[in-house]
């Protein structure tokens, strides 16, 4: 096992850290990869501490693996930093199961101790099973290409040496090496997805179908993650040459392969707030707007962001949102900057529709006249109706906003044209129909 160990550190140039930190939780793998980095540090010279992180969730057992930890580490002569954490409060406090927020409270553990005492690298124990359990479980969320690469070799200054050793590798090489550790026993309780993949579902393929099924799986995913990297390059490169602010224009997205387009909208979507919470339907509705590349039209991402598109372009960006609501007078000729929205209004004269916009008559006003008309870009206020396009009859702007599906957290952040102090355009959404263009009036065109 210490062959194949050194094998894959050399391959993914593990070797090169000058300190490693060991994810050390007291079980059977994390022990194996402290007996073993302990080993192969004599002979590429980087030095070896771990850390242990008590979850406070399981009682008089996690104190055992604390202390049995700290045992541990000290027989190997290994430097041991321990934390104990409320992760049932975290959990509740950030919203996620006890299971995310543990893996985010050991993480960040992780990288506080490599900056506080300059360690190169933190390695953690997954090996060849959890690596097969975790694509059978992406497979199954439909998690997509990414998802089916598998837990990487290295990200950022993770290192996972034991990714090509299997689990019966793991526990033969503790016999025979007399090497104690713990045993969790939620390890084995079936109200986790991963556990029942692990005990259920594997073993019954392998029984039924595969015999060398995880082997199988994982070599899988190594050739998933090799077209992985190229695809991603190819994403890269498209991004840097066409996204420019959050923005790119509809025309060139609309004519990617419908996988670059995947890929190009959730890479904006990351810069803009994460994907943590974003699935994959939201994404083909982001892509829907651009390609209808209606001038407006939104699509919601997540409670941070949105995305709209505006004469020809996609962009993706945080809400902005203002508590006391807010108006700005416009006047024909120039533009105006609407901070709360993000882009630009543009009011002119027209008579007759050219161009890309949105074309507005003016009830009782002349072509004379157009000049004096009071044009407005304001928040909502509370009365506010008008006549919605395609429907008989005034709306209270409210009830249009409720029956529209616009979230509540959002429409204090929709723009409202008025004209000479009525609806005209709830922008982005619907036109008034008393405003509906006709010979003459006025061009509203949105910049970003």
């Amino acid at each position: 096992m210490i062959e194949k160990v050194e094998k894959t550190m050399l391959e993914h140039g593990m070797t090169g850290c000058g300190s490693i930190l060991i994810g050390l939780s007291g079980g059977a793998d994390s022990a194996a990869l402290a007996h073993v980095l302990k080993r192969l540090s004599v002979k590429y010279g980087f030095t070896v501490s771990a850390a242990h992180v008590n979850h406070c969730l399981r009682g008089a057992d996690a104190d055992r693996d604390e202390d049995f930890s700290k045992r541990f580490a000290a027989s190997l002569g290994i430097e041991i930093f321990s934390l104990r954490a409320d992760v049932k409060g975290y959990a509740k406090e950030h919203g996620m199961s006890e299971e995310q927020a543990g893996r985010a409270v050991r993480y960040d553990y992780f990288e506080r101790l490599m900056n506080e005492n300059g360690i190169d690298c933190t390695a953690t124990a997954h090996h060849r099973n959890d690596n097969a359990e975790t694509i059978v479980m992406n497979f199954m969320r439909g998690s997509g290409m990414t998802g089916l690469c598998g837990i990487p070799y290295r990200r950022d200054r993770i290192i996972r040496p034991l990714l090509d050793v299997s689990r019966d590798e793991i526990e033969r090489y503790c016999a025979e090496n007399s090497i104690e550790y713990v045993t969790d026993a939620t390890n084995f309780e079936e109200l986790y997805t991963r556990n029942r993949i692990r005990h259920r579902l594997i073993p019954f393929i392998e029984k039924e179908f595969n015999p060398a099924f995880t082997e199988t799986v994982t070599k899988n995913a190594a050739v998933i993650s090799c077209e992985e990297d190229f695809i991603r390059g190819e994403a890269e490169g498209l991004y840097a040459e066409h996204v420019k602010d959050g923005a790119i224009e509809t025309a060139v997205l609309n004519s990617l392969h419908p996988a670059m387009q995947l890929r190009i909208v959730r890479m904006m979507i990351d810069e803009c707030c994460g994907t943590a919470d974003v699935s994959s339907a939201v994404i083909r509705s982001v892509i829907k707007i651009a390609a209808e590349n209606k001038t407006g039209t939104r699509a919601d991402i997540n409670r941070a962001a949105a995305a709209s598109v505006g004469y020809g372009r996609l962009k993706i960006a945080l809400r902005r949102r203002s508590a006391e609501g807010f108006a700005y007078r416009l006047s024909l000729g120039s533009g105006l900057y609407i901070p709360e929205l993000g882009f630009t209004v543009h009011a002119e004269r027209a008579d007759q529709k050219k161009g890309d916009g949105e074309y507005f008559s003016i009830p009782g006003r002349l072509a004379e006249d157009i000049g004096g008309a009071e044009l407005e870009i304001r928040s909502r206020r509370p009365g506010d109706s008008f006549v919605p396009s395609g429907m008989n009859g005034t709306k209270k702007l409210k009830d249009f906003m409720i029956d529209t599906k616009i979230p509540r957290d959002d429409r204090d952040s929709v723009g409202i044209l008025t004209i000479d102090g009525k609806i005209a355009w709830v922008m982005g959404y619907r036109r008034d129909d008393r405003f509906k263009f006709k010979s003459f009036g006025i061009k509203i065109r949105i910049s970003y």
